[in-house]
């Protein structure tokens, strides 16, 4: 029973042991009976008073559990959450290698690209100085052809 219902029916069981007590206080052939009636009225009080201190013991118990639970839940759910956070970390990792994957794939394609790019930049080279060499004898072939035509300009505009 909680305090606060008990009260009533003690303060009422209070007066009644009070008036009880006072018709035996007259009465000496009562007086055992006196005693016994008020170690049993003690007994009650006593009684009484601990049933107050458990149920206020269980209340602040009962608090702490529904703060406990509270706090069991927000534990639980910071959890899930940083499985959560945990997944997608890794899911990031696992990108980011990919990238790191296709980078290094992406570098030895421009490295064999480059290398490429090189030997024909040596063949070019070469065909270069071999199409400079003819071009020379091309050049003097034609300063030949020009003198040639220099000689018979003059005879033709005398015609």
């Amino acid at each position: 029973s909680s305090g606060i219902n008990a009260e009533g029916p003690l303060r009422s069981g209070e007066r009644d042991f009070q008036e009880v007590l006072t018709e035996l206080m007259g009465d000496k052939s009562l007086e055992r009976f006196r005693a016994e009636y008020e170690k049993l009225h003690k007994a009650l009080k006593k009684s009484y008073e601990g049933e107050k201190r458990l149920t206020q013991k269980c209340r602040e118990l009962n608090a702490e559990i529904v703060a406990n639970a509270a706090k069991v839940s927000t534990a639980l759910k910071l959890s899930q959450e940083d499985q959560g956070t945990i997944a997608s970390l890794k899911k990031e990792i696992e990108k980011a290698w990919k990238m790191v994957d296709a980078a290094a794939e992406k570098e030895a394609r421009a490295r064999e690209t480059i290398q490429s790019l090189k030997l024909e930049i040596a063949n070019l080279s070469k065909l270069v100085e071999q199409g400079a060499g003819l071009t020379m004898g091309q050049e003097h072939s034609v300063n030949e052809l020009l003198k040639i035509k220099k000689k018979k300009v003059p005879t033709a505009t005398l015609r």
